[in-house]
């Protein structure tokens, strides 16, 4: 039947399911080829499936569309809306939708006599998840992880939309959030309740450390709000610049306190990972470095931590950052360290003839430029197998069979190198509170500064 579009109305629930998008496209495909669908319609002219054909055509100037009438009851319209829709190509959040609907009708018993719901009544040895996620073309995992991403984190459902995540990538930075924010309140009531003289902490920004005498810090160890990776604390803004080189200024600036408080002998390590701007990967932490260095501080080394589980990426055109930044900066040359040893490799058969190796002997002798010592100095490459063993050695603790887990090692190493029993140490982005986790349980001191309350 033809009927007039100015008699025609989109349905209310069925804009609470879908949006209306690509009607640029859909309204030049019709114009060439015109409409192959009609828009079906209830008895109060109320469009059920074909809304955005019907937007499209009214775009086009259309006065009047052809439609297919359906007679539905009330309680039965949502089951309807998604069963006549059921053809058309749908976002993540809209099959979400769907989800949600047939799930809640599921739940109280609505919706049975129509073909859509008899099919999840009918196996009753599935759940329900499973059973509805047949009918929108999804798994009933897939669903489970949706909804806790919707609940915890709901702005990833847009970025699965826009092929930034998968599904299984969302579900992962989501647990990583949850995680982060549960540990973040659990020492957040450690701090409240602590009488804890040895571990202080300071709800305000660390660019101003009034609170720190000149010279009484041994150790820092931080990492900073990452440049434009999420929003933080507009109160401080730091990480939300439109531009890297506002966030590199505001964050050299912001550490130039670190200086007056960490004495001669101490050690600054400050961990840092980069970002994309349209495409081009902008270099931030070594034009930090640089920044710091300006100031006077002497680089003596660039770490690569090796992430054992890093933040996924569905890029197809680079290669899925696996490692951050560590940097090793101190004010004089003069620092407190003990070296790092890790087992030296013995091999019983060469493959090939070093002109430092004596073929006629059996055993294997070790080069002469490395010192002749139960290992050899630690590499600047770090990843869980080479912290590990590290950390064992440099520990020399027969009590300690299981080294801090990862990447609390990457903390640990440093503050074993650095400092001593008693030593203050500092972390100006507390965070979730690793620093001061790894600091107390080897009966460092701690002090912490965070303007997030936990």
């Amino acid at each position: 039947m033809i009927i007039p579009l100015s008699k025609l109305k989109s349905h209310p629930q069925n804009e609470e399911i879908y949006t209306i998008s690509n009607i640029d496209d859909l309204e030049q495909s019709i114009s060439k080829l015109g409409l192959l669908e009609g828009l079906v319609i209830d008895e109060d002219y109320q469009v059920i499936s074909g809304n955005r054909r019907f937007v499209a055509v009214k775009k086009l100037g259309w006065e009047s569309v052809e439609c297919q009438q359906v007679s539905i009851p009330k309680e039965e319209i949502l089951t309807y809306i998604i069963a006549h829709n059921k053809q058309r190509v749908k976002t993540c959040r809209e099959r979400l939708n769907e989800a949600k609907v047939l799930m809640k009708l599921h739940s109280i018993g609505q919706g049975t006599r129509t073909d859509i719901l008899t099919s999840v009544n009918a196996n009753r040895s599935s759940t329900t998840r499973d059973e509805v996620g047949k009918i929108i073309g999804m798994s009933g995992v897939q669903i489970t992880k949706l909804l806790l991403i919707e609940r915890e984190n709901p702005e990833l459902i847009d970025l699965i939309d826009e092929g930034i995540y998968s599904i299984s990538q969302a579900y992962l930075h989501t647990n990583r959030k949850m995680k982060e924010d549960k540990v973040r309140l659990e020492v957040r009531e450690n701090i409240v309740s602590t009488d804890n003289h040895d571990y202080k902490f300071y709800n305000k920004s660390s660019a101003n450390m009034n609170e720190i005498e000149d010279g009484k810090v041994d150790m820092i160890f931080t990492s900073p709000p990452y440049w434009n990776k999420r929003k933080y604390n507009e109160l401080d803004g730091l990480g939300n610049e439109k531009e890297p080189q506002e966030y590199v200024s505001n964050l050299v600036n912001h550490l130039k306190d670190c200086k007056r408080v960490l004495n001669k002998k101490g050690s600054f390590f400050l961990n840092l990972g980069d970002t994309f701007q349209k495409g081009n990967l902008q270099n931030i932490p070594h034009r930090v470095v640089i920044g710091l260095q300006e100031q006077g501080w002497i680089l003596r080394n660039t770490i690569i931590w090796q992430k054992t589980n890093p933040k996924p990426s569905s890029s197809k055109s680079n290669l899925c950052p696996s490692y951050e930044f560590i940097f090793h900066l101190v004010k004089s040359n003069d620092y407190k360290y003990d070296p790092t040893l890790t087992p030296l490799k013995h091999t019983t058969k060469p493959s090939h003839s070093p002109r430092h190796r004596n073929l006629k002997d059996d055993s294997i002798k070790i080069n002469p430029y490395i010192p002749r010592r139960e290992g050899k100095n630690m590499g600047d490459f770090w990843n869980e197998d080479i912290v590990s063993s590290a950390v064992v050695n440099q520990r020399n603790d027969s009590n300690v069979e299981h080294p801090a887990p990862f990447p609390e090692k990457i903390v640990l190493l440093p503050l074993l190198q650095t400092t001593n029993e008693g030593d203050l140490v500092l972390d100006t982005f507390m965070g979730s509170g690793t620093t001061g986790r790894v600091a107390q349980s080897n009966n460092r001191r701690f002090v912490g500064y965070d303007i997030k309350v936990f």
